[in-house]
């Protein structure tokens, strides 16, 4: 599915539906987001890399001067820099390779679970309170598990760039719906709430600005995965003024 094509959206200007039917032309499509992803996210790159190079310069003087001290603080903006850099890369490689999925049998508690552990240092480190409220009692579904993983925590990163550097509330819901044919994954967050527009923007790369915590590749993951399971994604599709919320819903299959 392209990307940049127009999107389904309801009469609330701040919705925004994305259907799960892929493209037709989607190798393609793929090869050319590849492109626009590089040069839009180019710059993000450069800015990680500046952060980088400083915290290396101070850590190297300090060394030689035996500043532990300043040591420890250049440590400290060096790691989630690292860390935004691992992750544009992997991200970039998920993004540009149709990797087939592996679907098993997979908990989604568990999933969500595995997900919030692996945020909770940025969540302490942003001071955001998180929230599981997932409420499925030994749901089971037959998905990619560790691509389902990826795609919370992708879900978990927009969330906390929503929130724009500033402390907040992020919450994850889980529920079965339509019978218990699918299940709905939900994550909210406190931040200003998105417009349509900008919305639409982070359906591709984009680079909100220098200290997002993501990759700039998130929901365009998304999308891909859920897409790959016959799901459905929606940001903001609820009648809310405040806050974030950003729906995916997959099939449960037996």
């Amino acid at each position: 599915m392209n990307i940049n094509k127009p999107i389904q959206a309801s009469d609330n200007a701040d919705c925004l539906t994305s259907l799960s039917r892929p493209s037709d032309h989607i190798e393609q499509e793929r090869l050319a987001e590849t492109g626009r992803a590089v040069a839009d996210l180019a710059h993000l790159v450069k800015n990680i890399l500046q952060v980088m190079s400083g915290c290396g310069e101070i850590i190297d003087l300090a060394l030689s001067t035996d500043q532990m001290d300043r040591v420890r603080q250049a440590w400290q903006l060096y790691l989630p820099s690292f860390w935004r850099l691992k992750k544009f890369q992997l991200d970039l490689i998920k993004f540009t390779k149709n990797y087939p999925l592996n679907p098993d049998l997979c908990n989604v508690n568990s999933v969500i679970a595995a997900a919030a552990r692996q945020m909770e240092p940025f969540f302490v480190q942003r001071h955001i309170t998180f929230e599981n409220r997932a409420q499925i009692d030994d749901c089971s579904i037959v998905a990619d598990g560790e691509k389902l993983r990826d795609t919370v925590v992708n879900l978990l990163v927009n969330a906390v760039d929503n929130l724009d550097d500033k402390p907040g509330q992020v919450a994850i819901t889980a529920e079965l719906i339509n019978s218990g044919q699918a299940v709905r994954i939900t994550v909210s967050d406190s931040g200003p709430r998105l417009e349509t527009a900008m919305c639409r923007t982070l359906l591709r790369p984009y680079e909100r600005c220098r200290n997002m915590l993501g990759s700039g590749l998130e929901i365009p993951l998304v999308l891909q995965v859920v897409q790959a399971h016959g799901g459905s994604l929606a940001l903001n599709a609820d009648l809310s003024n405040t806050g974030n919320l950003v729906e995916i819903t997959l099939p449960v299959k037996t």
